[in-house]
């Protein structure tokens, strides 16, 4: 097992807004500190990329579903659904994820940081609150929008998502930033996988797309890790599959194959 560092003896790296986060390779580039030594501390044995990836992926689903629901045309109710199974998938990907981390990481992670440090995962379990809270609201929208696919109702609905997006992205900002450091120096390996062990409770089908939405844009060696939980033979053909499929949902919810 890694060990694990005492806060008292180890002060993990955090970054701010001199780290910069290659978005292809999900790895940070931190400035070097005052003694000449790599900022970036934690521990080397716990890859968090896995994270960072689906983060990049739910970010860019929710930045797109807002346009996605204004361009159905009012009373298009075949659109409205498809639409709609899309917003399913993504909210359905989002809330799982944040269950996981409150189930599995963060019960983990808490009893090892500092009295600072818990106060930045007490921000970042208030922001699943108020996720979750907008979620729903979106949840109660979409239904009356497919009972009813009228211009009212479309724009209340694409509205909400707005604010879901911008929600998930300052969420997503302030735990990379604050509490993933923390994971990587205070967790080991076997524990941050645990949240994969558990796995999403989707349908095969379900799990198929959320996969090629995953994958889509991102680097090989990274594609590897996403799919660390699936045997290797498998593979290939989960790529090949979820990506199809992907690139069919685009098509038909967002107008391209490649958003």
């Amino acid at each position: 097992m890694t060990e694990i560092h005492s806060t008292a003896a180890f002060s993990p790296h955090r970054h701010t807004d001199r780290c910069r986060k290659d978005p292809v390779r999900y790895t940070w580039t931190c400035p070097v500190d005052a003694a000449g030594s790599s900022a970036a501390g934690g521990s080397l044995d716990v890859d968090i990329r896995d994270m960072l990836v689906l983060h990049a992926a739910l970010a860019r689903e929710f930045r797109l579903a807002p346009a996605a629901v204004a361009r159905v045309e009012p009373s298009d109710r075949k659109q409205a659904r498809y639409v709609d199974e899309h917003l399913t998938l993504i909210c359905d990907m989002l809330h799982e994820h944040h269950g996981g981390e409150d189930e599995i990481l963060w019960p983990v992670l808490r009893p090892r940081l500092s009295v600072d440090d818990a106060r930045l995962l007490d921000k970042i379990e208030s922001q699943h609150a108020d996720i979750n809270d907008s979620i729903e609201q979106v949840n109660t929208l979409r239904r009356r929008w497919l009972d009813e696919p009228s211009l009212p109702q479309r724009d209340a609905l694409s509205n909400e998502l707005q604010t879901l997006y911008d929600l998930v992205t300052e969420h997503l900002e302030d735990e990379e930033r604050d509490i993933l450091p923390l994971a990587e120096a205070y967790m080991s390996e076997r524990e941050w996988r645990a949240i994969n062990d558990a796995g999403l409770t989707l349908s095969p089908k379900m799990l198929l797309l959320a996969a090629g939405l995953c994958c889509y844009g991102t680097d090989r060696e990274l594609v590897q890790v996403i799919l660390g939980v699936i045997p290797a033979p498998l593979r290939p053909a989960v790529i090949r599959i979820g990506g199809f499929m992907y690139a069919r949902r685009a098509a038909r919810v967002y107008g391209t194959k490649r958003p």
